[in-house]
């Protein structure tokens, strides 16, 4: 029991410490080691969001990462681009940075090794599969995969919305068991 009781108390203290590194964090957000992130003021997470290890992001240019979603090891999600038209005046591109936001719906999955482009949007229910390059945006409950990520078929809706409307979250489930 004391050692569940300091579990909770670090946890907390973990928290309180981390939400003033992002512009917004849920509850149950868990960002494994070791990742790097530039910009994390520019991250907002909503409740139970899963990001593997090794990720490698810069927020520049803004991400929104809706709830229950989850991000498998090894991604990379880039949010600007330089400016490398000749009235930037410097070749290979200029010193201006063009900010493009990243934003990921909820109940999104996204597989192990995934890069996400500047100014991409992935919709609600999508699954990203292992290795893909996303350059465009993601509808909602497709299932994409490939460098450049293309669809591949869709879920169904009619069996995502029934679970949707039994609150059946696997991040959410998996809080209530380790508890």
């Amino acid at each position: 029991m004391k050692n569940y009781l300091l579990k909770g108390i670090k946890n907390n203290f973990k928290n309180h410490l981390n939400k003033k590194k992002y512009k917004n964090l849920g509850k149950e957000v868990l960002i494994k080691s070791p990742s790097t992130i530039f910009s994390s003021k520019n991250i907002s997470f909503s409740d139970f969001v899963y990001i593997g290890p090794d990720a490698y992001w810069d927020a520049k240019g803004g991400i929104n990462i809706e709830k229950n979603v989850i991000i498998g090891p090894k991604s990379t999600i880039w949010t600007y681009n330089h400016s490398f038209n000749e009235s930037s005046g410097y070749l290979p591109y200029g010193f201006q940075d063009i900010m493009k936001p990243v934003n990921i719906e909820s109940n999104v999955w996204i597989g192990i090794n995934v890069t996400i482009c500047p100014g991409v949007s992935i919709g609600e229910g999508a699954i990203i599969g292992m290795g893909s390059v996303v350059t465009k945006d993601i509808p909602s409950l497709a299932i994409v995969g490939g460098n450049p990520a293309k669809i591949i078929r869709y879920r169904e809706e009619g069996e995502y919305t029934k679970l949707k409307s039994e609150n059946k979250y696997y991040l959410v489930e998996k809080s209530k068991r380790q508890h």
